[in-house]
């Protein structure tokens, strides 16, 4: 039981250090890799949760990328690629 709160809290700290700058990097390289896959399934997280984070995640990042170019505004409709939630779906 301590391991899954152990990747529940690994995942959590990741999403709120992706509104850090220093750390956003880092924080993609774990979501985009295996180490969400696996700290996921340990949570006890499935595959249809798994993909809704990763797309809210991306959702973020998208949100993150537009707001630092000068003059663009913000959009929150972003629909990830086909491909991305069919490569999770068959993992």
């Amino acid at each position: 039981m301590r391991v899954k709160h152990l990747a529940e809290a690994i995942i959590l700290q990741s999403m709120e250090d992706l509104w850090s700058g220093s750390q956003r990097e880092e924080c993609i390289r774990f979501f985009a890799g295996e180490d969400f896959r696996t700290c996921a399934s340990i949570a006890g997280i499935d595959t249809a949760d798994q993909i809704k984070i990763l797309n809210m995640i991306g959702k973020s990042i998208k949100g993150f990328q537009k707001a630092e170019k000068p003059g663009k505004k913000v959009s929150y409709k972003y629909t990830p690629p086909r491909h991305a939630v069919r490569e999770l779906s068959t993992t």
